[in-house]
């Protein structure tokens, strides 16, 4: 299965999109600002390096400065 993702401008184009989508019966679904945020903040733990860490007590330390 291959996923596509398409921004639109404006609504009247996401209502002809979502139109064609069901003529072809071919799922969809608009995504909430919150669904966005999550696949960003996935991709971000995917590329981080977490082969260096940090002591929690430093850490802790250092946000209450």
């Amino acid at each position: 299965m291959e996923t596509l993702l398409i921004q639109t401008e404006n609504s009247e184009q996401l209502r002809l999109i979502e139109d064609f989508l069901k003529e072809h019966r071919l799922k969809s679904r608009v995504l909430s600002d919150d669904d966005k945020e999550d696949i960003v903040l996935g991709r971000l733990m995917e590329e981080t390096d977490y082969s260096e860490t940090v002591d929690t007590t430093e850490f802790l330390k250092q946000l209450r400065k």
